[in-house]
């Protein structure tokens, strides 16, 4: 299944709140930054994200931290563009280094996005760098991906539903 445009947003905002929750804090410049993403690009461009968030917050209830498992089975069964998987990649960089520190359920779970993007490592190299974390193991073996996530479902905390729900989305409209 290939993505249309709004899709692809919806999908790219799951991937941001994931990120930034799979911490168990969302940090107020992890907030900054999705803003300051949103205002310069059109990553979220025509689609409300105060509803998304409420959607969201629906799945996280009835789910919990399954939600990521949800996210990984939607992206291994949608066909990306390699501009679209470099975008989910930056959205995710961007965040986890939004408040200048990785936590260790930051670093998995942008290991695990890695494993189930088709990139390859040049690529991504040239236009992130050489990020260790994302060159010290192999992704593309099925066995580290089923290891990485029950290591990464066992070991992540998802914030209190009541932490989410402080967050106004509805100003990211306003300040484009």
């Amino acid at each position: 299944m290939t993505l249309e445009k709004q899709q692809f947003q919806h999908l790219l905002f799951k991937v941001a709140f994931c990120t930034i929750a799979c911490d168990g804090c969302i940090d107020e410049m992890e907030i900054k930054e999705m803003k300051a993403l949103n205002k310069a690009s059109i990553y979220f461009k025509d689609i409300d994200l105060s509803d998304e968030l409420d959607d969201l917050l629906v799945a996280l209830k009835e789910k919990g931290k399954h939600i990521i498992e949800d996210l990984y089975a939607y992206l291994k069964a949608t066909k990306l563009s390699p501009v679209q998987e470099l975008l989910i990649l930056e959205v995710a960089l961007r965040l986890a280094m939004a408040n200048k520190k990785m936590d260790e359920n930051e670093i998995k779970f942008i290991r695990f996005l890695r494993s189930h993007l088709e990139l390859h490592d040049e690529i991504i190299r040239d236009r992130f760098g050489a990020v260790e974390y994302l060159f010290d193991r192999d992704y593309s073996q099925d066995v580290v991906k089923n290891e990485t996530l029950s290591d990464l479902l066992s070991t992540i905390s998802i914030p209190e539903l009541k932490e989410i729900k402080t967050i106004d989305f509805s100003s990211f409209k306003d300040e484009k």
